[in-house]
């Protein structure tokens, strides 16, 4: 679990930015139509809330970046794991997922609008490609850090191939893979709401293009609160996950 103290360094590190809303709305009380006072921005928010756009929008948003961040993870596990135990499909793939990597996500997403059409789906498939590179490449890089001398002490054993994947392979890539979902969950969650804002369809980050398209400041900075929030509620459950999985990591070795 998530530690006491670890809630009140997080407490603590909101501090500066809660003094900054609370100067923001000392001195800047009026309305305006670039910078309005925090106060303006919940008034916004309020509004949104009550014809129930906004928990659309979020439920949206949330579901959008879980299932494509969940296919690259399955997608990018098991392919890391085969091609990581094939040496030759391995040297044969570096350079071809190195450029993929390299490749800018934005520019997916006219393309995929092309074949797609504006759908949840294209949503999706968007956020899945963007973010199966880390995960993949740091899964092929757990299984590379197997020792060889641990490979042919299983062949010695004669375990079979499935033994030798949930008893060596498995443990040894877990925490590679973990680390590939943290790299990938903040690229999701940024994608997610680029694709929102340059279609237009629902979510968090389409709300926000709305309010800067019909000039309404205080939606647009009351809606990137609420991403902020979003994101680090996101950010504080995967680490209680990543907490509660590698509890015990390394193995305990039994007396």
């Amino acid at each position: 679990m998530i530690k006491i103290s670890h809630y009140f360094s997080l407490c603590i590190g909101l501090v500066p930015l809660v003094l900054l809303l609370g100067l923001w709305q000392i001195f800047s009380d009026k309305p305006s139509p670039h910078f309005p006072a925090p106060s303006y921005w919940f008034v916004a928010i309020h509004q949104i809330f009550i014809n129930g756009q906004l928990v659309d929008s979020i439920w949206n948003t949330i579901w959008t970046f879980f299932v494509g961040l969940l296919i690259a993870a399955s997608g990018g596990f098991v392919l890391g794991i085969l091609i990581g135990m094939n040496t030759s499909v391995k040297n044969w793939t570096s350079y071809l997922l190195e450029a993929f990597r390299s490749l800018p996500p934005p520019v997916i997403i006219p393309i995929a609008v092309l074949l797609m059409g504006y759908s949840s789906s294209m949503k999706i498939a968007v956020i899945a490609i963007a973010t199966l590179w880390p995960i993949l490449l740091n899964v092929i890089a757990g299984v590379s850090q197997i020792s060889l001398s641990v490979i042919d002490a299983s062949k010695s054993l004669q375990l079979s191939r499935k033994d030798m994947l949930i008893k060596i392979v498995f443990p040894a890539v877990l925490p590679f893979f973990i680390l590939g979902i943290r790299v990938a969950i903040p690229l999701a969650i940024v994608i997610t709401l680029l694709i929102e804002m340059l279609t237009g369809m629902v979510g968090l980050g389409g709300i926000m293009i709305a309010g800067q398209r019909n000039y309404n400041s205080a939606q647009v900075f009351g809606v990137l609160v609420i991403v902020g929030l979003v994101g680090l509620a996101i950010n504080l459950f995967s680490q209680l996950i990543e907490n509660r999985v590698l509890k015990n990591w390394p193995p305990k070795k039994s007396l």
